[in-house]
């Protein structure tokens, strides 16, 4: 379980997020999407619970719906913006360790509310590979193009393996 940097108790919100991610590394899809259903109802918008209902989409076959999932994601990445300010010195240990513990983790894992936080840019990267992994399924290559070339050249395992098909594909 992730902390807060501040001594308040988790709302419902985040108990419920926090549940579904468990759920959903134990392989209970289904209640995962169930209470990630239940933060959308209750008008939750945010880049993880938009995120983790793209990869139960997925597992369910829904690539279109994971997508518009995904765009969503991003769009509340973006409208997250912060100011320039210096963060505090506990906002940045958990930056650190955020940032350890994500290098150490796959992209095809829940996303926690406060790594997306903490580590926005982290979190986008994720959401453009997953994104990229449905549109090479989707066998739509002009899109895999875009998505990558916003990666801004860094280069991932998955990402070159689209390309691959893709390529094969068109050939």
């Amino acid at each position: 379980m992730l902390i807060e940097t501040t001594p308040t108790l988790q709302t419902e919100e985040e108990t419920v997020m926090a549940l579904a991610c468990v759920l959903y590394e134990q392989g209970a899809r289904a209640e995962s999407f169930r209470l990630l259903l239940r933060l959308s109802a209750a008008g939750n918008r945010t880049a993880p619970l938009f995120y983790n209902q793209a990869l139960c989409l997925e597992q369910a076959g829904q690539r279109e719906e994971a997508i518009s999932c995904l765009e969503k994601a991003l769009s509340c990445l973006k409208s997250g913006k912060r100011g320039l300010e210096k963060p505090s010195i506990e906002a940045e240990v958990l930056r650190i360790l955020y940032e350890r513990q994500c290098t150490q983790a796959q992209y095809r894992f829940p996303m926690r509310e406060a790594e997306a936080v903490c580590l926005p840019a982290y979190a986008r990267e994720r959401i453009l590979r997953l994104m990229i992994d449905l549109c090479a399924q989707l066998n739509d290559g002009a899109r895999v193009r875009t998505l990558v070339a916003s990666l801004q050249g860094k280069r991932f395992e998955n990402v070159e393996k689209a390309l691959r098909q893709i390529s094969e594909k068109e050939t």
